[in-house]
């Protein structure tokens, strides 16, 4: 089942959040992720947050959305609680939206996001207008990407990564992060390829 949920980062286009919505079972709404929904003239199927950061006309309007609202005071985020319960709710696949911008903090606490779907079982993904970001599920394989600018970071260390079809090639190489190696590789071919044998590897594409 696919997910999408919207977080109060940097709101998506209207045009992204559409597309998005078309191909989703599930729509959530991250507290003020509702105001992304509420532009774009769409409502999600469940609001998740502690609302205090939605503008309380918002939240009137939208008083008919299925809510489940948490305390201010907790040890988590409401990003956290929308991805646990969208998994609760079946889904394994999950794309986030408004998920970087604002708090730099709040952008490397939703990034940690991928990496804890990934250890309940399903995957996700940040997407922007300019960049889609994964966690890389042990093998991942870009097509028709050639040209673009690839990152690759790792959360902690990363184990044996191999990177094929890209300007700066590794083979078996662990990455640390405290160097940032993987930084801005450019596709070379039409069918590019990174494998990680251990560890938690990000790959932000930036798209064209």
């Amino acid at each position: 089942m696919r997910a999408l949920i919207v977080l109060g980062g940097e709101a998506p286009g209207r045009g992204l959040l559409a597309a998005c919505v078309r191909q989703a079972d599930l729509t959530i709404a991250a507290d003020s992720g509702l105001a992304a929904f509420d532009v774009a003239g769409l409502m999600p199927d469940l609001l998740i947050g502690d609302m205090d950061s939605i503008d309380p006309a918002l939240l009137a309007r939208c008083d008919g959305v299925p809510q489940e609202r948490l305390r201010c005071v907790k040890d988590d985020t409401d990003g956290v609680h929308a991805l646990d319960s969208a998994i609760a709710r079946g889904a394994d696949r999950i794309t986030l939206l408004g998920a970087l911008g604002g708090r730099m903090d709040h952008a490397l606490a939703n990034l940690m996001l991928l990496v804890r779907a990934h250890r309940a079982g399903a995957f996700a993904e940040i997407l922007t207008q300019r960049v889609r970001i994964i966690r890389v599920p042990g093998e991942a394989v870009l097509r028709g990407a050639k040209g673009d600018t690839v990152s690759f970071l790792p959360l902690g260390d990363a184990r044996g990564v191999t990177l094929t079809g890209f300007f700066y090639p590794l083979s078996g190489h662990d990455l640390h992060s405290d160097y940032p190696l993987g930084v801005s590789n450019v596709v070379t071919q039409d069918e590019a390829r990174v494998s990680v044998k251990s560890g938690d590897l990000l790959m932000f594409h930036n798209l064209p």
